[in-house]
């Protein structure tokens, strides 16, 4: 799948992902079961590639994510 995204859009969703990721690391920090929380650590990976993608691609004026 292929996004366009203006540098706007693609700050604001880098931002929306850094507060998920924040929030999914005191979700896995409180989380009980193992598979619950090998599950969210997986979610949280991805999540984390896709910002880091968005970090190296917000320099210029368009997005492709």
């Amino acid at each position: 799948m292929l996004l366009e995204l203006s540098t706007a859009e693609a700050r604001d969703l880098k931002q929306a992902l850094e507060s998920a990721l924040r929030e999914l690391l005191a979700e896995i920090a409180h989380a009980d079961q193992r598979a619950y929380r090998d599950m969210l650590k997986e979610r949280y990976d991805r999540m984390d590639q896709l910002n880091r993608r968005l970090e190296v691609s917000v320099e210029g004026d368009s997005v492709f994510a």
